[in-house]
């Protein structure tokens, strides 16, 4: 196990990426491909909506891509929190959470691992399924001994989270 002040990156599958930039270029290019068939028959009613929603989510996509891509590794355990990508489709952005705010991992699958907060009381969800297999299991036991080195040096005994 490495020093806990150093920070533990973990990057997303390169699947995933691969998907966006599949829906991007798949996306951009229907819309584009509609919206010339429309102009080339000059019938505008049916394809140009179609067109234009394929455009819109094709940027989305676009623009989750490069979010993504800069806001890379998407979890991040540092000395003294949690930092995860999250937040909707078309505006991901790095959440933060302090460890010892983190009052109980709630449920963990291949999905999800969801914290119960002690601030507010809230359940947060952290993405884990993004992680390849092999780092899921390191990210969890990383999270799990930071957690209860936190609680410890805060002088409260180990929960067993």
């Amino acid at each position: 196990m490495t020093d806990s002040s150093e920070p533990l990156l973990f990057v997303e599958k390169r699947i995933n990426t691969s998907f966006l930039t599949i829906a991007f270029a798949v996306s951009a290019a229907g819309g584009v491909t509609l919206l010339m068939l429309a102009w080339q028959q000059q019938r505008w009613q049916l394809p140009v909506p179609i067109g234009l929603l394929l455009l819109a989510w094709g940027m989305m996509m676009g623009g989750n891509l490069h979010r993504r891509r800069r806001l890379s590794p998407i979890l991040r355990l540092e000395a003294d929190r949690l930092r995860y990508i999250g937040a909707p489709a078309w505006a991901p952005r790095l959440h933060d959470v302090p460890y010892d705010d983190i009052a109980a991992i709630e449920k963990e699958n291949r999905s999800i691992m969801r914290l119960r907060l002690a601030s507010s009381g809230k359940a947060c969800s952290i993405p884990i399924g993004l992680l390849p297999r092999s780092e899921r299991q390191r990210f969890s036991e990383a999270l799990r001994a930071r957690c209860d080195r936190q609680t410890e040096s805060a002088g409260y005994p180990a929960s067993g989270h």
